[in-house]
């Protein structure tokens, strides 16, 4: 009886073991949400919803070497002809900021952007030259209120940070407004980076894995207290 015992709980805590390594090969995910009409106070632009961010995120899935960003706006997208939504991202070496409006932690080298039509462009700002992106390299999507990017990594190679460790955040512009800051609507985060390995997210067989390894667990505890 007492080896069964051992037997059935040295399979319990495999099961366990697997269902808790499983979560650490899921892609790696930044998310956050943002505050309704928050727009800054230097902007001159029009407050049309569609530059008021509600949500962004980053994920990087490693087994394509690919940054996916997803945004939702306030309001329809293709509905204002002016709105850019610029992507900065920090790849190590973070050699601009918005010091000169109040907001010095928000850090980037590279930018990604996309027109309210679906135009892309990028532009590399340690060597200060445009980043080639053909179609079949950046795939983007526009929904509504909703813009989905999938960018790869060859495209923003690493300066010093792992992929996992990009800084990201997105800022609309309103382009009818005369080129400076004063074109910036928004921030997402408002005054930081959002770090693309802020959270993993696990498959959903991970999770049914785990919750069979604990309600296994348990068991087996609860026999031995019998």
């Amino acid at each position: 009886m007492t080896i069964r015992r051992k037997a059935r709980r040295a399979g319990l805590t495999a099961a366990f073991l697997l269902s808790v390594s499983s979560i650490t090969h899921t892609a790696i995910a930044g998310t956050i949400t943002d505050l309704a009409n928050d727009f800054i106070p230097t902007f001159a632009g029009t407050h049309d919803p569609s530059l008021d961010v509600r949500s962004f995120s980053a994920t990087f899935d490693a087994s394509t070497s690919t940054f996916h960003i997803t945004a939702t706006e306030n309001g329809d997208i293709a509905s204002f002809p002016t709105g850019r939504f610029v992507i900065g991202f920090n790849r190590g070496a973070g050699n601009r900021n918005f010091a000169a409006i109040g907001l010095p932690h928000i850090v980037f080298d590279a930018v990604i952007t996309l027109d309210s039509s679906g135009a892309v462009a990028g532009t590399d700002l340690s060597t200060g030259s445009p980043i080639p992106l053909p179609v079949s390299t950046v795939s983007e999507t526009i929904d509504g209120a909703t813009f989905h990017l999938d960018i790869p990594l060859a495209v923003l190679p690493s300066l010093g940070r792992s992929p996992e460790e990009y800084g990201v955040n997105l800022w609309p512009r309103d382009t009818a407004v005369p080129p400076g800051n004063n074109q910036i609507a928004d921030f997402a985060p408002d005054a930081t980076d959002l770090i693309v390995g802020a959270a993993a997210v696990p498959e959903p067989t991970s999770l049914a894995l785990l919750a069979a390894g604990l309600l296994g667990l348990g068991f087996a505890t609860r026999r031995r207290a019998l």
